[in-house]
């Protein structure tokens, strides 16, 4: 029971970050699509929710996906999985630490990039499309969600990315601390609901949503892409530096416990 003090937690991250950068492609690859499937599924559910509630509901309605989204990152976290903008702060802390190099962060983040695409892809195509759980009534909600992504400029998208990786990444932070599985529940679902109520924007979620979009006729892959660059950029920003790196500094650097050990 109980949690981490603070700079523990630190510590936790930095033993986590070095498991991440050096654990087998395989490896990376299966939890790395396993997690772009979590957080699909969570997607879908999320728009089902939201589902046909008229607009006189106003934030209500985004309250309610905001609620149901968070139990992606649960599942992921606590089963097993490999979110990229998780380890965009567990590993930049390894790397800060210098426990990994740059080739080893690199590889981390590349693949894991990649297989969470592939597995939100998968879900929006088998899942949502054929199956036809976001089709008929809920088709129009997934389209709003999706031109939702993309109707901010490049620096709009940037600034969202970093403040809802920072969320996140607090997320994942959180579930590091907690000891017990409520505790680590807790921890993960507040910032997660945070975002999403925000309309900030998560780089793998957006590999499900904005696709779902595409899919049903009501986006593009040229929104996609540039919608991918801006958000990904910022989500980098977001965990690399506003949690990994004020982090390690408050407790490592500002209390002088830099060693190479």
């Amino acid at each position: 029971m109980g949690s981490l003090q603070p700079p523990e937690i630190v510590d936790v991250t930095i033993e986590k970050g070095v498991q991440k950068a050096r654990a087998s492609f395989l490896t990376l690859a299966v939890l790395g699509f396993l997690a772009g499937v979590f957080i699909a599924v969570a997607g879908i559910a999320m728009i089902r929710a939201m589902g046909t509630m008229p607009k006189e509901w106003g934030t209500l309605v985004n309250v309610i996906g905001a609620a149901v989204f968070p139990f992606g990152l649960i599942c992921l976290l606590l089963a097993g999985g490999e979110l990229v903008t998780g380890n965009m702060m567990v590993v930049s802390m390894a790397l800060f630490a210098k426990k990994i190099n740059g080739k080893e962060w690199l590889r981390n983040i590349v693949i894991v990039t990649l297989f969470n695409l592939i597995g939100s892809l998968f879900v929006a195509y088998f899942f949502g499309y054929l199956s036809g759980a976001l089709q008929g009534d809920f088709a129009e909600r997934a389209i709003q969600v999706s031109l939702g992504r993309t109707k901010d400029t490049f620096l709009q998208g940037f600034l969202s990315g970093i403040a809802c990786n920072f969320l996140v990444s607090t997320a994942v932070y959180l579930n590091f601390a907690a000891k017990d599985f409520i505790g680590k529940i807790v921890g993960i679902f507040l910032p997660i609901m945070g975002f999403v109520i925000c309309g900030f924007q998560h780089v793998v979620a957006n590999m499900f949503l904005i696709p779902m979009g595409i899919l049903l006729g009501g986006n593009t892959w040229a929104a996609f892409g540039q919608n991918m660059i801006s958000v990904y950029l910022g989500n980098i920003i977001g965990g690399g530096f506003f949690v990994a790196g004020l982090y390690f500094l408050a407790y490592k650097v500002g209390t002088g416990q830099l060693s190479n050990k």
